[in-house]
């Protein structure tokens, strides 16, 4: 799942959160983001934006592309990590995968189970809670394992992607599905955050990092980190950790149905979507892209 650019704040900085002998400042930060996704108000509003009924035609294909790239053999298994309320985990299962998805909410796990259950794929995906940080499996445990939207909320992507990589078996297939720095979307949000301070008004703040442009989002009284990754970055990582990126391709073009108004122009955005993802397919330019690596 992916964000919007409303409400933005600035990052925790050190003196909000001082070290101690167990954690350091970016522990505190991941603390800070468990607590505020653990409330049932930021799943639900992920639904309503990122998940409604109009978005289920573009990820049916998307996840059709998937499928094909892996090319799944019967009973081989997937680790859907960070599953949320379920929705692509039974898209995943229904394409002939065995799914086990982990998420650290007991709020998201408690609604995976009824989607699944309303889907009747109960015998073929089976949900646990488990933290990315340190998941709950041995070493080399899945065929596959699949991430969408999740590292961007994750504070400690480094640690994050070693544990999915870890529980990967060799020649496993790693899928990410990340935001892009780099995206048209990306660099008109920045344009317009250079006009505001030209005239003078007051800017959402954002931290360059060797991962991407990081941002705390303002949903009620919590906030979460939301970040637009640097693929470079993410593909050296994998690289140095013996994963051969094999397929690359565009997710959506942009978000922008996130934030306009009425029904009939979000969906002029979903089309827009659609075309990109079917047609221009370019990911550099693309807000999602989705990246699937082979592990050696």
């Amino acid at each position: 799942m992916t964000q919007g650019d409303a409400g933005a704040v600035a990052a925790p900085s050190a003196a909000e959160y001082p070290q101690d002998k167990k954690s350091g400042i970016e522990d505190a930060r991941t603390r800070e983001v468990r607590s505020s996704l653990s409330e049932r108000e930021i799943h639900e509003w992920w639904e309503a934006d990122y998940l409604n009924s109009d978005l289920n035609r573009f990820y049916d294909q998307v996840f059709d592309r998937i499928i094909q790239t892996l090319a799944p053999m019967p009973g081989e298994t997937l680790l859907d990590a960070g599953c949320g309320y379920g929705f692509h985990a039974v898209r995943l299962a229904r394409r002939g995968v065995q799914v086990t998805g982990v998420d650290f909410s007991e709020v998201a796990l408690r609604r995976s189970a009824a989607t699944i259950e309303q889907a009747g794929l109960s015998g073929r995906i089976r949900v646990q809670r488990g933290d990315l940080l340190d998941l709950p499996f041995v070493n080399e445990t899945f065929d596959y394992v699949h991430c969408w939207g999740v590292l961007m909320h994750v504070p400690q992507v480094d640690a994050a992607l070693t544990e999915l990589i870890r529980v990967l078996k060799p020649g496993g297939k790693l899928v990410l599905m990340e935001n892009n720095a780099s995206s048209l979307h990306v660099q008109m949000k920045s344009l317009a955050r250079l006009v505001k301070r030209r005239l003078g008004r007051p800017g959402k703040q954002r931290a360059l990092t060797p991962w991407g442009c990081e941002e705390w989002e303002l949903k009620g009284t919590h906030r979460f980190l939301v970040r637009a990754s640097n693929i470079d970055s993410l593909v050296r990582f994998c690289a140095d950790r013996r994963l051969q990126l094999t397929d690359r391709f565009a997710g959506q073009f942009t978000e922008l149905y996130a934030t306009l108004p009425g029904r009939f122009l979000k969906r002029v955005t979903y089309k827009l979507n659609e075309l990109w993802f079917k047609s221009v397919r370019r990911p550099a330019l693309a807000l999602g892209n989705i990246l699937v690596f082979q592990k050696k």
